[in-house]
């Protein structure tokens, strides 16, 4: 496993991890500066077709609403002038018109969106509808953000690939596929997740006083990365993805100094999905949800 100048190692003396673990490891600023941030460089133009998008939907929708008016008022008229008859016979216009009225209530199960998703995305996109989890309300805002970002959502769906990889050595299962979604509630994924790294982390380092000695080390950086996230303009409104960073950043440190052979890293792959500028919501056997952080 590949060393940096943070790695710990049990033969420090406290002192000297007491010292060390004032600064924050730059690869966890890194993540504090990038996390719910996505670069977005195609913003403005994913913004404007969105509301062109909106605006010809109304429209769209206007028509509509004024043709099943129209083909309900002339089903009522043929209605009528049945009765009046009083034959017991209907007549085809009849059949006619409810199968106009049919066609015409059939909704739209997208309302149009594929036609923005084309206009917006690559074509290697197109058939991978990115919006299709979130809300109804938030679809379009979805899609938006999503076309505006096209490196930012690969790189963060790239990682989240790498973390599934990763943590399958480690024992546990996530499954591939990728949901996303704006959160209405802050999950707490990463903790379970990390949970089987950490216990063997603490398993490899044998003595009590090695785990004592690299548990107060990591415990430090926790609360350095912890402080770091606090002071970002982001964060503090976001206290379960603050401890989730700084849990990770816990159990990188653990991890690390353990030096367990043949196994990935299970913490890498979350630092680069956070500085993708997304963020983890939901992890289990089914899949993975990632955050679409608002417009």
């Amino acid at each position: 496993m590949p060393r940096h100048s943070y790695t710990l190692h049990v033969v420090e003396n406290e002192r000297d991890s007491r010292q060390s673990a004032r600064t924050v490891p730059g690869a966890w600023l890194a993540v504090i500066d990038r996390v719910l941030q996505p670069a977005r460089p195609e913003l403005e133009r994913c913004v404007r077709e969105g509301q062109v998008h909106r605006q010809e939907r109304q429209v769209v929708h206007q028509r509509r609403a004024a043709a099943i008016a129209a083909c309900m008022s002339r089903i009522e008229s043929a209605r009528a002038a049945v009765f009046a008859a009083d034959t017991g016979a209907v007549p085809q216009l009849m059949t006619d018109l409810e199968r106009e009225w049919r066609v015409l209530s059939r909704k739209d199960a997208d309302d149009g969106l594929m036609d923005l998703w084309a206009r917006l995305t690559p074509g290697s996109w197109h058939d991978r509808k990115r919006w299709r989890d979130s809300s109804a309300a938030d679809k379009v805002d979805a899609a938006v953000a999503l076309a505006a970002d096209v490196r930012g959502v690969e790189a963060a769906e790239a990682a989240a690939h790498s973390l599934r990889s990763a943590l399958a050595a480690w024992g546990v299962t996530l499954g591939a596929r990728i949901r996303w979604r704006a959160i209405e509630h802050e999950g707490d994924a990463v903790t379970e997740l990390l949970a089987q790294p950490l216990l063997a982390a603490q398993a490899a380092l044998a003595s009590e006083h090695a785990n004592g000695i690299v548990g107060r080390r990591s415990e430090a950086i926790r609360r350095a990365v912890r402080g770091a996230a606090a002071a970002s303009p982001r964060l503090p409104a976001r206290p379960l993805l603050t401890a989730e960073i700084a849990h990770a950043a816990f159990v990188e440190s653990m991890v690390r100094a353990a030096a367990i052979d043949g196994r990935p890293d299970p913490v890498a792959p979350l630092r680069d999905l956070w500085r993708s500028g997304y963020a983890l919501v939901e992890a289990d056997a089914s899949g993975v949800t990632l955050e679409i952080p608002p417009l």
